[in-house]
């Protein structure tokens, strides 16, 4: 199984005995790897729209993955038995048909860690806080792993934002700023102040910043435990933004 090895990204090469969360973290790696090749691929898309943009993604990154235990799938559905099932826009599966990130277990045909996006900005004024809220759907990438729309069963995720317009720091306090007024409108307690993004120690270079929340859940009207969300901008604009300075 995936989760009783260690993945070296460099080699592709897999040895017995380490930590299960190894498994999440080589995914990690490896995507972050390619985020400089897909903004380069991609830079001056500042219009082209987020399925696009998604496909992109994923075309590279399993082009990129083909030596390795893990591929991924656009459009993945949450529920296979369900027509109108939500649809998270790329999901990681494993090659084994098993894999345990912690204590889950995950069959072949689960994702174990799946990815959002969002354009930043969303197109149209009705879809300014998509990155966090949907109206009147539960549209917003944030809602939707909180809410367990996405990833009900998942400890880890991730959304990644396409930068077409602004800056790094435009965008992490906006956002952050919008989770504040839903902190202060919300009388079921679902928005906290703790739900905002915050920076980590491990910023990329210009073509793309990271930055992760730990967000809490409720999931059918049940507080679930939390997600931790990983949170992957990358710079689609002609000019270089530079490391988040906040």
């Amino acid at each position: 199984m995936l989760s009783d090895t260690s993945v070296n990204i460099g080699s592709g090469s897999i040895s017995a005995g380490i930590e299960a969360e190894d498994s999440l973290k080589a995914v990690i790696s490896f995507i972050k790897l390619h985020f400089k090749t897909f903004a380069e691929n991609n830079q001056g898309q500042i219009s082209m729209n987020e399925k696009g943009l998604s496909q992109n993604l994923c075309i590279l990154l399993n082009r990129n993955a083909k030596k390795y235990p893990f591929f991924f799938h656009p459009e993945f559905m949450e529920n296979i038995n369900s027509g109108v099932s939500p649809q998270v826009d790329i999901g990681t599966m494993s090659y084994d048909d098993k894999i345990i990130i912690s204590d889950r277990e995950y069959s072949e045909h689960d994702s174990f860690f799946s990815i959002e996006a969002k354009r930043l900005p969303t197109p149209g004024s009705t879809r300014e806080k998509e990155y966090v809220i949907g109206n009147p759907a539960p549209s917003g990438a944030m809602e939707r792993f909180k809410k367990g729309i996405h990833g009900s069963a998942l400890k880890f995720a991730a959304i990644i934002g396409y930068v077409q317009k602004e800056n790094y720091d435009h965008w992490f306090l906006k956002i952050n700023s919008w989770i504040d007024e839903l902190t202060e409108l919300d009388n079921f307690n679902i928005w906290q102040s703790a739900d905002k993004i915050k920076r980590t120690d491990n910023q990329g270079p210009k073509e793309f910043a990271e930055f992760e929340s730990i967000n809490s859940r409720i999931v059918n009207g049940k507080r679930a435990p939390d997600i931790k969300i990983f949170h992957f901008w990358i710079n689609l604009t002609t000019t270089g933004l530079g490391n988040p300075s906040i």
